[in-house]
């Protein structure tokens, strides 16, 4: 329906007429106008050179009942019977979640309902670009992605739209709003929604994730670059303030960040783009999997409590930091004091696993465990084993990103083929930029263990090893 609805017009807002809506719903432009800029399509430029006189002034002001957030929609909720309704039938999905990019929180008042409805929301909807995230893209284009972390991240989006989707006509099919849109609504609508929140939702102060019209307007730059910043003032509006000590040319951009700490795989997966000067992945996500032939695999699972992987991340100054607590299931079993028990519940009618490091029960999952071994006496045994096979992954994913390169680059791509131009020049980018995270990261693992398996810690729990086994064998960290 949305698709259509812009090819056919009814769905689609001329760039002309976003001033004269913001102006009649009181946006308030005090230093930047809607405009476009080369290679991005929309953007905020500066109407005059910044800061001028009026340097205290905000940017631009939009009112509190513009700003579609959570609060918003369950305000919406309480005066629009068919509305509530809808969300009642969804549930918990239909209200507040974990997964803070959910297209949930942007089916609000008119974002699938027939064109007929007019609000400040249904010309908001309008002005809308039809985004080109990976989640659109081609068999052919996510076959590029082979080796990357944004290979497993975009099935992983696919499948959970599948199910919100289902969720979606499943709950809602005896309301009536779904008699009025499911002859029009399909699948590609709730990826064209979960597009439009995921690429223009913000995390603003005070409000928590939302999407802002004509702030979500601006483009993105990270770091000294970034010239704008955006607030929520004491009357509860959104403003776009200047950054201190930054300086604009009437007619050049204004410019926000999307979130300086978001990796190359991030970018791209939310926004759709990669920014021709990053340097760095930034940071990267590999996942972790228990062996099959660990007896605790299951246990392991179900009390980990934590996702299973790891984040790497580029500390700056040539550092490499990386963060999960899931790897530490990794590095123990029942001969360092793990160990697991079924208890009854209260009520006696089902079993509930427990789980204890030595004479402490891990109610905290991985995180917890990796608490205890900081205080173990062998705390570098544990440190080693956890880099050693932390590497290994690092290193067989670097295989897979290898072994793929040469077909990759020789797709064939542009006008007349199903792999567009920007897109095969965007993987290429993130491909390079992760192998080289990856390439830097193995290279500190490696000297981490050789500074570990100096440690006096080690050799005297490898020494014990050896001598309780009655053999010259070495714990093996290769």
């Amino acid at each position: 329906m949305i698709r259509t609805g812009r090819a056919t017009g009814w769905l689609q807002l001329p760039p002309e007429a976003l001033m004269p809506w913001a102006l009649l719903n009181e946006v308030a432009f005090q230093g930047v106008v809607p405009g476009a800029a080369v290679g991005k399509g929309g953007a905020l430029l500066a109407g005059k050179k910044l800061p001028s006189k009026n340097e205290d002034l905000p940017l631009m002001t939009i009112p509190h009942d513009l700003i579609l957030s959570l609060e918003r929609v369950l305000e919406h909720a309480k005066v629009d019977k068919d509305f509530r309704e809808v969300l009642d039938a969804l549930g918990d999905l239909g209200r507040v979640g974990d997964d803070t990019t959910s297209p949930y929180q942007f089916f609000s008042e008119h974002t699938l309902i027939p064109a007929s409805a007019t609000s400040w929301a249904t010309v908001y909807v309008k002005s809308l670009p039809l985004e080109n995230l990976p989640t659109f893209w081609t068999v052919d284009e996510h076959q590029l992605l082979i080796g990357t972390t944004l290979a497993p991240a975009v099935s992983s989006k696919l499948k959970s739209l599948h199910r919100e989707y289902d969720h979606l006509c499943q709950s809602t099919s005896q309301t009536r709003w779904y008699e009025i849109v499911q002859d029009h609504l399909d699948f590609d609508d709730w990826l064209q929604v979960d597009a439009m929140y995921r690429s223009r939702a913000l995390d603003f102060p005070a409000i928590g994730h939302c999407m802002v019209p004509c702030i979500d307007l601006a483009n993105h730059t990270a770091g000294e670059r970034t010239t704008a910043m955006y607030e929520k003032d004491r009357d509860g509006n959104a403003v776009l303030l200047l950054r201190e000590g930054k300086q604009v040319k009437e007619g050049d951009e204004v410019t926000i960040t999307y979130g300086d700490e978001k990796g190359a795989c991030e970018m791209l997966f939310s926004y759709g783009f990669l920014e021709q000067d990053r340097q760095s992945a930034e940071t990267l996500f590999l996942s972790l999997a228990i062996p099959d032939e660990d007896p605790y695999k299951s246990a392991k699972l179900k009390v980990a409590d934590c996702a299973p992987g790891f984040k790497l991340v580029d500390a700056g100054d040539g550092e490499i930091d990386w963060r999960g607590g899931f790897i530490w299931l990794l590095c123990v079993n029942a001969g360092d004091g793990l160990r697991f028990e079924l208890a009854r519940t209260v009520d006696g009618e089902a079993d509930e696993m427990q789980a204890f490091f030595g004479d402490t029960e891990l109610t905290g999952g991985a995180p917890q465990l990796y608490g205890l071994l900081g205080k173990s006496e062998i705390w570098d045994v544990y440190r080693l084993r956890a880099v050693a096979l932390l590497q290994q992954r690092v290193f067989d994913q670097m295989q897979v990103l290898y072994a793929s390169q040469d077909d990759v680059e020789a797709a064939e791509h542009g006008e007349g083929t199903e792999i567009r131009t920007s897109v095969f020049e965007s993987v290429l980018r993130l491909r390079r930029l992760e192998f080289e995270l990856m390439e830097r990261a193995y290279e500190d693992f490696e000297r981490q263990k050789l500074e570990l398996a100096e440690s006096e810690v080690v050799r005297r729990y490898l020494a014990r090893m050896n001598s309780d086994a009655g053999e010259p064998e070495e714990e093996d960290f290769s």
